[in-house]
């Protein structure tokens, strides 16, 4: 009944076109305005991957930083060793190798992941 008498007293008042008449109940149900706070970004880590595979004829890196492309990453060669440096957001980020276009692990790297492909991927912590 309270609510009843509550919305027969605000029928009667009249308010200023354009503006809404609030109750106490939908000023109880308001939520308070959000302070906007800062978004911190951590830098992106210097991150370099290598291999050593002296026969390759083309290396690449490839991992949930690059979406997978199995192309977007080449490694460089020298004196037997592939080498290439990226900036990666910090965090847990797991990747493999692609040689000559063959998916391989990083032998440097025992701490591993299993995957929707019955082998493992490699997992770095920037």
């Amino acid at each position: 009944m309270a609510k009843k008498d509550e919305v027969k007293k605000m029928a009667g008042k009249a308010s200023k076109p354009g503006k809404a008449v609030k109750t106490k109940a939908a000023e109880a149900k308001a939520p308070a305005k959000a302070q906007k706070k800062p978004v911190r970004t951590q830098a992106k880590a210097e991150t370099t991957f290598q291999l050593k595979a002296p026969h390759a004829a083309q290396v690449f890196v490839a991992g949930c930083f690059n979406g997978w492309d199995p192309t977007a990453n080449p490694l460089e060669q020298e004196k037997g060793t592939w080498k290439c440096t990226l900036a990666i957001e910090p965090g847990e980020h797991e990747y493999r190798f692609v040689v000559d276009g063959v998916w391989c692990d990083d032998p440097a790297n025992m701490s591993r992941r299993r995957n929707e492909f019955g082998t493992q991927n490699c997992v770095l912590v920037v």
